[in-house]
């Protein structure tokens, strides 16, 4: 009988649990899942751009907008560093961004500053990459690095991805570089 108990209450436990836990359960050490969940996060800022705009971006636009928001409730940055590791949260944040209000933050214009102090190498080059990708064409964007790796390292990352760095300057214990987002013309 306590067989049959557990295994109801497993079928029941199952039946409750969402599309996106499934998948994420389903998905889970395959060869290409955090890039996969990647895409789920950016597809779900867009998807919340669209829902309070009534307007449709790109969903590395999207994405771009929140990661430079660097809003505390949902710390993308660090999910995309992880995303196995996150694949929960990341569950989470799809499923609320269907319901909650785009954060007053989000609805003006494209944030200016890039605040990467504190956030180690590579993962700094590849919030930065993620974030200049979602820039429209000519747009600038002040960068904030830490000493060593990460200054020597990003502006090389990102002149590799065709931006223009305009401007490297020492400010107290950080560097902050001014980028300019590439033309999509070759």
């Amino acid at each position: 009988m306590k067989k049959f108990i557990n295994y109801r209450r497993d079928v029941l436990a199952e039946k409750e649990k969402k599309t996106l836990e499934k998948w994420i359960e389903a998905q889970k050490g395959n060869p290409g899942f955090e890039t996969a969940l990647r895409r789920l996060i950016s597809y779900a800022c867009s998807e919340w751009f669209r829902r309070e705009n009534l307007v449709s971006i790109a969903p590395e636009e999207a994405l771009a907008r929140i990661l430079a928001t660097d809003l505390s409730e949902f710390p993308l940055g660090k999910w995309l560093d992880s995303p196995a590791r996150f694949a929960p949260e990341i569950a989470d944040f799809c499923e609320k961004t269907k319901v909650l209000p785009l954060p007053t933050a989000l609805k003006g214009d494209f944030p200016k500053l890039l605040d990467l102090r504190g956030v180690i190498c590579p993962n700094n080059a590849m919030r930065s990459r993620l974030v200049m990708n979602g820039l429209p064409e000519g747009a600038e964007l002040e960068i904030y690095l830490d000493e060593g790796s990460p200054i020597e390292n990003v502006p090389g990352a990102l002149v590799a991805d065709g931006h223009i760095v305009k401007k490297r300057q020492k400010k107290d214990s950080f560097w902050a570089i001014s980028v300019v987002k590439r033309s999509s013309r070759v």
